[in-house]
């Protein structure tokens, strides 16, 4: 998401990324499917089992479609500031791309290395690192925002559990992935959680505005229901705004103004 809005890619482009083929509206816009994230091995992985075996897929064909859509794929040509983070396997900390950090990585490469997660993908590989998913390291990230001056954060959070009524149809017997699906959500949210509750006591000036809308039993990557979790995401993120805004957050920030579109 940071790789395209933050460079000034419309909204509505953006959102195209998931509608069905016939109902999109913006030729040559990114296209984001299952299928992108499903990569082969390579021909050289097969000279190593042990990496070959460190992950069920190949983040690679991410990358080279990022590489092929983004208009901008320099973190330097881009006006906006865009900061990116991985893990790095070998213990060596966080990576941060982005300005004012490493600027050279290509953006299509940092996004691809910050969308490792472990054990569906192979680690993958910049310079001479192995990366994953920076959220292993620090939960959100947000210190790198508050680094950077500003007083409020607004965290997007789609990994919210799903609650079923009570006397429904427990999760446990709709297979599998819903199993595993549900139990990332919990170990996820418990995580960020607190991560945020942690963040507000380092950092007692700083206002977080968390938005976690419940998409129900919707998959987030589900293109038949783009405009289901869309609008649950956009009427949550409406009451946190609306609700930060009875609370003072904006009453210094005179330039600010909340607009209700829809």
């Amino acid at each position: 998401m940071a790789a395209t809005y933050g460079q000034g890619m419309p909204l509505d482009a953006l959102l195209d990324s998931y509608r069905l083929p016939w109902r999109r509206r913006h030729e040559g816009a990114l296209r984001l499917h299952l299928s992108n994230f499903l990569g082969a091995p390579r021909a050289k992985d097969f000279l190593h089992p042990g990496y070959l075996t460190s992950g069920l897929f190949d983040i690679g064909k991410l990358e080279r479609s990022l590489r092929d859509h983004l208009a901008i794929n320099d973190f330097r040509r881009i006006d906006k500031t865009i900061l990116v983070t991985a893990a790095d396997l070998d213990g060596r900390g966080r990576v941060v791309f982005g300005k004012g950090y490493d600027e050279t990585t290509p953006i299509s490469q940092a996004v691809a290395a910050s969308c490792c997660v472990p054990g569906l993908f192979r680690p993958y590989q910049v310079g001479d690192r192995y990366l994953l998913d920076g959220e292993l390291v620090r939960t959100l990230s947000a210190d790198l925002a508050v680094e950077a001056g500003v007083d409020v954060v607004i965290v997007s959070n789609i990994y919210r559990q799903e609650t079923v009524r009570e006397g429904g149809p427990s999760i446990a017997r709709r297979g599998p992935f819903a199993v595993i699906n549900q139990t990332l959500n919990i170990v996820l949210s418990e995580k960020e959680r607190r991560g945020l509750d942690l963040y507000a006591r380092t950092y007692p000036k700083v206002t977080f505005v968390n938005v976690s809308p419940d998409i129900g039993s919707f998959g987030y990557l589900n293109r038949f229901n783009a405009r289901s979790l869309v609008m649950r995401g956009y009427r949550e993120a409406l009451r946190e705004l609306a609700a930060a805004k009875d609370r003072g957050v904006f009453d210094a920030r005179p330039d600010l103004k909340l607009v209700n579109s829809g």
